[in-house]
């Protein structure tokens, strides 16, 4: 079922621009392709932050945006349980290689990535919360769509962590 909302459309937005800007990080870019994030993950992602382009003509459907919910704080929980434990341990060994500028960078990076995953995680639970607000509206507390998803659990136990 598809639908049109602007606030869905300004949490994309925003999606967007924060997962741009950490990814677009020269450290962070460099263990995220060293991760084994699945590359359906990453084609997940990217559909959704760019998902706006195509709410215009045919809106969004709710069972994708759960799809895409879920494949997101998946990767939230990869950054966190698999990417900042190697960035811990890499720490002193990259900061040892780099020029004075690029080590007041790595440490800016290394200081502010749990903050930006906690940006991440304010956002995707409130894509979240409100495409659940948008289900029961449409289809009524009984037959909403994510009660129909065998992952509902997971999105839920996923950005709680």
């Amino acid at each position: 079922m598809n639908f049109k909302d602007k606030t869905i459309h300004d949490i994309i937005d925003k999606l967007k621009i924060q997962y741009q800007l950490f990814t677009g990080n020269q450290f962070i870019s460099y263990y995220l392709n060293e991760s084994n994030i699945p590359k359906n993950d990453w084609m997940d992602i990217e559909d959704l932050i760019h998902s706006n382009r195509y709410f215009e003509a045919e809106g969004y459907d709710l069972e994708k945006l759960y799809e895409q919910i879920r494949t997101f704080s998946l990767f939230l929980v990869k950054i966190k349980e698999e990417i900042l434990p190697m960035i811990a341990r890499d720490s002193e060994r990259r900061m040892a290689q780099l020029s004075s500028d690029n080590k007041v960078l790595y440490k800016m990076t290394i200081d502010n990535t749990p903050g930006n995953l906690k940006i991440f995680y304010d956002i995707i639970s409130g894509l979240y919360l409100n495409l659940k607000k948008i289900d029961q509206k449409i289809n009524g507390e009984d037959k909403m769509v994510l009660a129909r998803l065998p992952f509902a659990a997971d999105i839920e136990k996923t950005l709680n962590q």
